[in-house]
This record gives structure tokens, C-alpha cells and sequence, in this order.
């Protein structure tokens, strides 16, 4: 199977990409109003689109009745927002296909993602497939929000990197930093991708240390200088260029004439309602609640007689429960092998290896491309448990397409020699997709269906 799936998977991938175009562009001018944070994003790609200098300002009333300006993120994503309302006009399909391109991108990058990382067209192909299933991303690809653009260039950001440390081309890691400081000006939880990269490159750094150490503790002067060539390197394509990036984000705001003084208040003014926002709203929820997918968020309603047309920014329900028992193996294998490893090491008496041991040890967890999965799944949405204020489903999205590839992983490797679990966890994951569907694209279904499905759990009401 792997070897047919590998000769047809440009052809494989490319009907998995029109599947997920199309069931996005399906009714995405429904609702022709503003729905959720389109409040917010939507009317201000309109300002942007019209030279509007209070697309970044903070201190001017409503735009329109019932709204906002959403000064309070970075305004790379409305920028593809704006371009788009240019292209097909100032109505809801203008303001939410840019979603719908960058929605099919992450797809797209998710194949890539998952083939980079295990080689392996199996798992790459069924990576896509599932993430084109998800009902998450599904929603956050058909709404004017940020969070599928961030979701883009984070995953555009790892992709990099795996092809840096595959190449070792300095013109890789340029893209890194790149990509990390699109990711930023996005939305400032692009910044946790930028802690992925840091944390790899911190063991290559531990690695190096450990594989030049010499016991006499005495360092030559070019080893002093490559050190110094390598950080100085790092330094400049992983914090200086992001950041430079970021401020660049603003450039529209600065072409208007809006000088530094201004990008500093306006940071000082959203730090200050980031930190001090005590608001509370009823779809309100923390990380691990994103993590057992139960408590979605109702963006948007219109009801029938009888009958019920909604959209709900809602994950799978079999994808999350089987990513959940996934990602709970995937720990348990990672402390065996620990458990292992320093087993082993006990046996290795003589002081003289403990040098070898641990540059043997740091090889393989910078090398083990399922620990560097694990690691960028949690780092992509475990930080949010910080953050001071409240917190939604949807900024899980970025975890979703990663995890999607976990599970294919694993699956991959069950169904080896049991191809009936391959087969039956995507035929689920399908099913619930077309059950679901409807709940997530505003497909009127009747009350008493809604009840006994979309609403069978409280917590997903």
C-alpha cells in the first residue's frame, strides 16, 4: 500500500486539498453579517483597505454600529483580509476567503510537515486528510480571524526548520526566522513557534559543548571564535530578524505617518488590556478543556421552524478523542524510554564514558523526529495556560495539524500489520466529518437532531 500511496501521492494530495477547498467555500458568504470576532477583524481590514489611520488607533469610537477596531493584534492577517475585500468587495465571501486560501495552505503544509519529519508517504497523506476533516479548522478557515493565518506560518516556520536541520543551510534557517517573524506579526502567539526553534537549537548548542569539551578544560581561540560565529549567527536570524519582521508588520501604519512613538503606546496600550482584562464571556474556556474538545464556541446562529442553522468553532469529536488517547501513549513512550536510557546508563561504570553517554543521549533527543513533534504540539498551545486573561477554543488551533500528524504516526505504525485500524479510524473520522458538517458551516438541521448529536454533551452547548 505504502508503495502505491507514494507513486500517486501528488495526485492523492491534490484531491485532498480540492476537498478541503471545497468544503470550505461551501456557504461561506452565510452569514452575510458580521459573525464573532468579525466585529473586530473584519471592520478593521476595512479600514486598512481604505488608508483608514484608525485601523491603529485606540481611542476612537465604533467604526460601525455594534463593533470595534481591533487594534489590539498585529496586522499582518488583516492585511490578507484587506487585500481580499479589494479583490471580491466589501461583503462577508470578501472579508473571510483570505481564511479559506490560508485554511487549504495549512493543509498543504501539514502533508509537508509530517513527510519532512518521518519520510513516509503513508503518514504524510493521511496527516492531510485528517486535518482536512477537523471541524476546527474547518471553522477557523471560513471566518475573518487571525488564528488559521498564525496557524500557517507556524507550521510554515517548522517546516523550515526541519529542512535546516536536514540541510544544514544557513539560507534554511534564514527562512526560519522568516516564516517565525510572519508567524509574530500575525498574532503575538506566533512568538511560541520562535521558543520551539530556540529550545532545538539550545541542545545542538549543549551537543556542540559536549562533543568539543576538552578534560583539561582548556578551549582554544577558534573554538572560541566558531562559538561565537554560531551564536552571533543565531542571534541575528532567530530574534533580530523576527523582531524585525514584526515591526515591520506595521509598515502600512507608518506610511501614514504614524512615527515610533506611536508603535510604542500603542504596545504599552495593549500589553496594558492584555494583562488587565478581567471580562468574562460564557464560551470561555482554558487549555485543557481545548485538549478534551468540550467547550466549543457558538460563533453564530439563525433559527427555523423547528430547525437550526449554526456554526460552532468545534474540533472532530472521534480526531480529538483519539488524539487524546494518542498524545497520552506518546508520553508513556517517551518515560519507558527515558526509564531505559538511564537504566543503561548505571551499567556504564567507568568515568571516563560520561562524555560519550551524554552526547549519545542529546543525539538522539534532537535526532527523534516524534519527541521534536511532541514537543512543538505542546509548545504551540500549553503556554496559553499563563496567559492573565480569558482564553477560546479556537487559539487550539495551531495544535490541531499536529496532532492530526500524531495520530497518523501511530496509526501508521498499528496498522503495519493491522491495516483494518488505518482504515477504520479515517472511515470514523469521515463519518463524524459529515455528521458534523452541518454544525459547523450553518446547514439547517432540525431541533431534535441538534439535541440528540451537536448537544449530547452539556459542555458542547
Amino acid at each position: 500500500m505504502r508503495t502505491t500511496l507514494h507513486r500517486f501521492r501528488s495526485v492523492i494530495l491534490i484531491i485532498i486539498l480540492c476537498f478541503a477547498f471545497f468544503t470550505r467555500m461551501y456557504n461561506l458568504h452565510n452569514p452575510e453579517t458580521y459573525m464573532f470576532d468579525e466585529v473586530y477583524h473584519a471592520v478593521t481590514a476595512k479600514l486598512i483597505a481604505h488608508n483608514d489611520p484608525r485601523a491603529y488607533e485606540w481611542w476612537n469610537p465604533a467604526p460601525e454600529p455594534d463593533t470595534a477596531v481591533d487594534w489590539l493584534h498585529p496586522p499582518l492577517a488583516k492585511y490578507f483580509q484587506a487585500i481580499s475585500m479589494l479583490a471580491f468587495g466589501e461583503n462577508s465571501f470578501g472579508w473571510r476567503f483570505s481564511s479559506v486560501i490560508f485554511g487549504v495552505l495549512v493543509i498543504l503544509l501539514t502533508y509537508h510537515v509530517a513527510y519532512r519529519l518521518f519520510r513516509n508517504s503513508t503518514i504524510a497523506l493521511m496527516s492531510a486528510a485528517l486535518a482536512s476533516l477537523d471541524g476546527l479548522l474547518l471553522v477557523q478557515s471560513r471566518i475573518a480571524m487571525n488564528d488559521i493565518h498564525v496557524t500557517f506560518f507556524i507550521l510554515f516556520t517548522i517546516y523550515n526548520y526541519l529542512v535546516y536541520k536536514d540541510t544544514k543551510r544557513i539560507s534554511k534557517l534564514f527562512l526560519t526566522g522568516l516564516s517565525a517573524g510572519l508567524a509574530m506579526a500575525s498574532k503575538w502567539s506566533g512568538l511560541f513557534v520562535v521558543g520551539i526553534v530556540g529550545l532545538f537549537e539550545l541542545f545542538e548548542l549543549v551537543k556542540i559543548f559536549f562533543t568539543t569539551y576538552s578534560p583539561t578544560g582548556i578551549f582554544t581561540k577558534k573554538w572560541w571564535w566558531e562559538l561565537a560565529q554560531w551564536l552571533g549567527i543565531r542571534l541575528v536570524l532567530l530574534l533580530l530578524l523576527p523582531a524585525c519582521l514584526y515591526v515591520a508588520g506595521y509598515t502600512h501604519m507608518f506610511i501614514q505617518g504614524k512615527g515610533w512613538a506611536h508603535f510604542k503606546e500603542l504596545h504599552n496600550q495593549i500589553w496594558w488590556y492584555q494583562t488587565h482584562l478581567d471580562a468574562t464571556h460564557p464560551y470561555q474556556s482554558r487549555p485543557i478543556e481545548w485538549f478534551l474538545n468540550i467547550r466549543p464556541v457558538w460563533m453564530h446562529v439563525s433559527y427555523g421552524s423547528g430547525s437550526r442553522a449554526d456554526i460552532y468553532a468545534f474540533g472532530n469529536p472521534v480526531l480529538f478523542l483519539i488524539g487524546a488517547a494518542t498524545v497520552f501513549s506518546t508520553l508513556i513512550y517517551f518515560l519507558l524510554r527515558m526509564y531505559e536510557y538511564f537504566t543503561a546508563q548505571k551499567k556504564q561504570a567507568a568515568l571516563n564514558r560520561i562524555y560519550t553517554a551524554t552526547v549519545y543521549g542529546i543525539e538522539k533527543l534532537t535526532e527523534n523526529p516524534l519527541l521534536f513533534l511532541t514537543i512543538s504540539y505542546f509548545a504551540v498551545w500549553a503556554p496559553w495556560q499563563l496567559s492573565p486573561r480569558i482564553m477560546f477554543f479556537y487559539h487550539y488551533t495551531p495544535a490541531v495539524p499536529l496532532l492530526c500528524i500524531l495520530i497518523s504516526y501511530w496509526t501508521y505504525l498499528v496498522g503495519k500489520n493491522q491495516k483494518f485500524v488505518l482504515y477504520l479510524i479515517f472511515a470514523s473520522a469521515a463519518i463524524a466529518f459529515a455528521v458534523w458538517y452541518p454544525h459547523w458551516v450553518a446547514i439547517p438541521v432540525s431541533n431534535k437532531f441538534a439535541d440528540a448529536i451537536y448537544f449530547a454533551l452539556p459542555q458542547w452547548k
